[in-house]
């Protein structure tokens, strides 16, 4: 690689040699913003799967370094890198053309590697597209169904006497058991929804005023063996407070549970306020703890400057500020799942994957395991171009299909008596549901869309939530539209002889499977629209962006949320 750092940001020359590891290191040592330029047509060895742009992720977050690429001629890898939040561009000239016109500025600010789109407003045309289940509309009563005012009976006429055994003797007893039915139908869908309606209104409190969010982030420093590296940093984000008495500092702290069996409280820092305002990021400890997992609440206590306490002040009196994700179980739901539990097995921990030993939640597999069919496709497709080795496209193949189906499910799909691939226990969840909605295990797909319908659902739910999961529903059907079209890919490749698969058109059916597994991934440009459809990348940045909480100034005067549990633990029934 070559480097030129003579003006205000450093050029770095990528060559089809060079290796992760040493460019990382070089990126590294930079004081300015980066440039990285990738040469045209040249089969690289960097920058050629997501993993290598989580790797300059992780270096861009601690060094707190700007990094721009201009990549020439490959426009998959373009849209690859502003997946992952780099600024792309096709040429220098571009670069330079939108650094006058304001739209980049390479200087030496804050630049987060996780960016969210600020939520759309909630409409009604929005709130109809969100919920699976369609609720018909009520019909208008019919006029002979409505009740008129009565006629009053002539004062001539007596009031008419009921015969003995006549019909009309039953009708009052039918009409008071309909009636007795109503009621009890009422009460108990009273019973049932008030909770949730109850969640989905605004309500109007004065003591409650909102003064900012909190926002679980992932360093995505991660391992196959454990949790680590997700959910592990934390973004605090404060307006409109006022500043600490004399003598006193304010301290934020992560809270577990409140039907935790054991306080958990994790401090996250020391806030200073600037005008009213007060920002922190929480890197996490040295083994990248899993916070998600067990914490739930925030609260900002104001306590002796002088000496950094251990734990929150239990005097709730020193409390300021309070937040918590929604933990009411949902009485509809089959396992009773709250809103928290629906957002921990997406982005932390589900039981599931847990039992097949695959931590950190089914955001963080359907990442990984849908970013290696990049890798496992491109390979197959290139060594087919190379040497025509074709065992080894074979198996590639096979592995892709793993991946797909599910080891429990891609037997059918196989040729009679292949030995499937060795991908351990990656491969034990597909990514689509092959074998109906119901298959057990789910799918990936299946059961993300799962959880994201509970957080429609549960208590606390939001219309910001609501919106945001609107969005992430349609990128998961341009996902599982493009993996469909990979899976009938495999398919075609698996079955055929060496005299077929050495054939262009075998050739051919190996692109499409690396144009599908990168739109899979990466997203595309509807050519007709011109509207993007996103994919994977996008999807598991704006999961993620769900993790959040909205913090509130504390009142004194409530029902206190205590850091011990409370006595009344909530029974649920988990998957």
């Amino acid at each position: 690689m070559k480097s030129n750092d003579a003006g205000d940001f450093c050029m770095i020359y990528i060559e089809p040699t060079d290796e992760r590891g040493p460019l990382l290191d070089c990126i590294g040592e930079q004081k300015k913003p980066v440039v990285i330029m990738l040469p045209v047509k040249s089969r690289l060895k960097v920058f050629q799967h997501p993993d290598d742009f989580s790797a300059l992720k992780q270096v861009k977050r601690q060094l707190d370094l700007q990094v721009v690429f201009v990549i020439s001629g490959n426009e998959l890898l373009r849209k690859l890198a502003w997946r992952n939040g780099f600024p792309a561009y096709v040429s220098i000239d571009a670069l330079a053309d939108s650094i006058a016109k304001g739209q980049l500025a390479l200087s030496r600010q804050r630049t987060l590697a996780r960016k969210t789109v600020p939520l759309s407003p909630f409409t009604p045309e929005t709130e109809r597209t969100i919920f699976a289940r369609s609720t018909a509309p009520l019909e208008p009563i019919p006029s002979f169904v409505q009740q008129s005012a009565p006629k009053a009976v002539p004062p001539s006429q007596p009031p008419p006497v009921a015969v003995a055994g006549s019909r009309g003797r039953g009708f009052p007893a039918v009409l008071v058991f309909m009636l007795l039915l109503l009621i009890v139908g009422a009460a108990l869908l009273s019973y049932l929804w008030f909770p949730r309606l109850r969640a989905m209104l605004p309500v109007a409190d004065s003591t409650s005023r909102v003064v900012g969010r909190v926002m679980f982030l992932s360093s995505e420093q991660v391992s196959e063996n454990s949790d680590q590296g997700i959910d592990d940093e934390v973004q605090i984000d404060l307006h409109g407070i006022s500043s600490p008495a004399a003598g006193k500092s304010y301290y934020a702290w992560l809270l577990g549970d409140k039907n935790q069996d054991e306080a958990r409280s994790v401090l996250l820092g020391k806030l200073n306020v600037i005008r009213g305002s007060a920002s922190l990021l929480y890197t996490g400890d040295q083994r990248h703890t899993n916070l998600l997992e067990f914490n739930s609440r925030f609260v900002v206590t104001e306590e002796d400057a002088a000496m950094t306490p251990i734990t929150p002040a239990p005097d709730y009196s020193s409390w300021r500020y309070y937040g918590e994700i929604p933990q009411s179980p949902d009485p509809l739901n089959s396992h009773h799942y709250s809103f928290l539990d629906h957002m921990r097995h997406l982005l932390s921990s589900e039981p599931m994957l847990n039992e097949l030993e695959l931590p950190g939640g089914l955001n963080n597999w359907f990442n990984r395991n849908t970013a290696k069919l990049i890798e496992w496709t491109t390979s197959a497709r290139d060594r087919w171009e190379e040497s025509k080795d074709l065992a080894f496209v074979r198996r590639q193949t096979l592995r892709t299909l793993t991946y797909l189906d599910g080891l429990s499910f891609m037997l059918p799909d196989m040729p009679p008596g292949t030995t499937p691939p060795d991908t351990s226990k990656l491969g034990s969840v597909g990514l689509l549901d092959v074998n109906g909605p119901n298959q057990n295990p789910a799918s990936y797909i299946g059961a993300i869309v799962y959880h994201l319908n509970g957080l429609l659902d549960a208590p606390g739910s939001t219309p910001a939530v609501r919106e945001s999961v609107s969005q992430i529903m349609s990128a998961m059907n341009n996902v599982q539209n493009w993996l469909e079209k990979l899976r009938a890919d495999t398919k075609q490749i698996v079955v055929m002889n060496d005299v077929q698969l050495g054939q262009l058109e075998a050739y051919s059916i190996l692109n499409d499977m690396v144009d599908q597994a990168n739109q899979a991934y990466a997203g595309q440009v509807d050519p007709s629209t011109g509207a993007v459809l996103e994919g994977v990348a996008w999807i598991h940045e704006h999961l993620q962006s769900l993790a959040s909480l909205t913090v509130t100034q504390y009142d004194s005067a409530g029902s206190p949320p205590e850091i011990a549990p409370s006595n009344k633990t909530i029974a649920l029934n988990l998957r």
